[in-house]
């Protein structure tokens, strides 16, 4: 049976013309269809305790959804082809991931990449983001760890079992995790922990626009502080081929309901 929540929310879409951005509730079932055909992947929307309500992870992202349904545009076989030809296996870090859909999806396609799977410390989130991993049977390269942003980042290193001498990942993924401009910093901070010191590696943010484009421009000055340089700034409509380059200069313009039907795609890598 349908849940509750995304029949209205699906008939909101229909009658009103109101994009959605989330999808499912706590404890609902959330099924997504590959765009290629492939299997089923089949998610618990994770719940929290009260006192973490704020991180909003107990809905499906549309964001999240973006990256399951344009997975070839992380160009993760590239990236693997490089990781080979240097001795090593390709480790992608999600962030946030929620229920981890983008992990998963990740991990059912690319046999041979070692993805952990991220988000905050609470025991019901990553107990049910620990049972979606084991559901869809990619425990074996898909691992789970409990990280806060701006901690240690020592057992995400432990966990994707690096021994190189500056550890780090290949790709760092999130979706959905710039809309509070008060995590900025320790989340770029956690961006530059877990990063591998390469010139090939990236990082890939997808934020929906409804996060607000002077939030993303907030954050886009502050990863350029940081250190990082954007390869590619796009914006993208969901449900569509349309896209275009990123602009502050479109937030006069448009109103929330225009805001819904995009997400902007970013890509970063280390400044040389």
């Amino acid at each position: 049976m349908a849940d509750p929540e995304d029949v209205l929310a699906e008939s909101l879409e229909t009658l009103y013309d109101h994009a959605i951005v989330t999808q499912g509730s706590p404890g609902s079932t959330f099924s997504y269809q590959p765009k290629d055909g492939g299997p089923i992947i089949n998610l618990t929307t994770p719940d929290t305790h009260a006192a973490n309500w704020s991180l909003h992870a107990t809905s499906i992202w549309t964001s999240s959804i973006y990256v399951a349904d344009y997975l070839p545009d992380l160009h993760i076989d590239h990236h693997a082809e490089r990781a080979r030809a240097e001795g090593h296996q390709l480790e992608i870090l999600e962030l946030g991931a929620g229920a981890g859909l983008p992990s998963i999806h990740i991990a059912r396609v690319f046999k041979d990449v070692q993805v952990t799977c991220t988000d905050y410390p609470d025991d019901a989130l990553i107990r049910t983001l620990a049972v979606n991993v084991k559901r869809n049977e990619v425990s074996d390269r898909c691992r789970v760890v409990p990280y806060a942003w701006g901690s240690d980042p020592s057992p995400l290193f432990l966990a994707n079992g690096s021994r190189d001498a500056i550890p780090g990942f290949d790709i760092v993924l999130a979706a959905d995790t710039v809309w509070n401009s008060e995590t900025h910093r320790i989340f770029i901070e956690t961006l530059r922990l877990t990063l591998r010191r390469s010139p090939d590696a990236r990082v890939y943010l997808v934020a929906g626009l409804h996060t607000g484009r002077y939030v993303i421009q907030s954050f886009l000055r502050l990863m350029d502080d940081a250190g990082f340089s954007a390869e590619s700034l796009t914006e993208r409509r969901v449900g569509a081929s349309e896209e275009r380059p990123w602009s502050v200069d479109r937030a006069e313009g448009e109103d929330e309901r225009e805001r819904r039907r995009w997400v902007v795609w970013m890509v970063f890598k280390w400044r040389e």
